[in-house]
């Protein structure tokens, strides 16, 4: 919940904040004073401690340029979220994923299902038929369970990902591409394999 502030004091937080902007450092007490036609500097004082006690400022204790701008809450943040990008996946053969963070992106929570907790990048067209193509940011809600008929990222003997559709009827485990001339990947029961997570929509071309 946003706490309002007044009209004189969204003029006090207005001046700072172009203040800053401009100079690259906060006016004074009695630069305010002056902007805003506020007649003492215990007043102007008064609105800086009641902004900062509605966090939108912070003062700096023995300092005469004190006032340090708090980043406002942005009405978008309850719709997005932030999503590492780790590794890349293959949606060919199984290729090496040293798991290590790339970069974040803000992305919509709207367009994913269930809710992600990582992208990856594809690398190969196995996954054509399903619209997952080479380049593309998918992402993962992490999780060891999945069941038969699920996209699923997975991982096969050791540190190798890729994303392929699971058939997983009593022993027999399959990783099932989509698109000509890609074979299945069969899971050897002595084989290290694992799943790693659903998968949960996708961002087009790595955007």
């Amino acid at each position: 919940m946003t706490i309002q502030i007044t009209q004189r004091q969204s003029n006090v937080l207005a001046f700072i904040r172009a203040r800053i902007e401009r100079d690259g450092r906060s006016p004074t007490l009695e630069e305010i004073g002056e902007a805003l036609g506020i007649d003492s500097v215990s007043a102007v004082l008064k609105h800086v401690r009641s902004l900062e006690a509605k966090g939108r400022l912070t003062l700096e204790p023995n300092r005469a340029r004190s006032i340090r701008l708090v980043r406002e809450p942005d009405p978008l943040d309850a719709d997005t979220m932030e999503l590492p990008l780790i590794g890349r996946i293959a949606a060919g053969e199984p290729l090496f994923s040293e798991s290590r963070v790339e970069r974040s992106l803000r992305v919509s929570r709207s367009l994913f299902r269930p809710r992600p907790d990582y992208l990856v990048k594809v690398v190969g067209d196995s996954m054509r038929g399903e619209g997952i193509l080479d380049g593309d940011l998918v992402a993962v809600h992490a999780t060891p369970v999945a069941r038969h008929g699920q996209v699923v990222a997975a991982r096969v003997g050791g540190d190798r990902f890729t994303i392929k559709r699971l058939y997983w009827k009593g022993d027999v485990v399959r990783l099932l591409p989509n698109s000509p001339g890609f074979r299945p990947i069969d899971v050897d029961p002595t084989e290290d394999f694992a799943i790693e997570g659903l998968f949960a929509g996708l961002l087009r071309g790595g955007a």
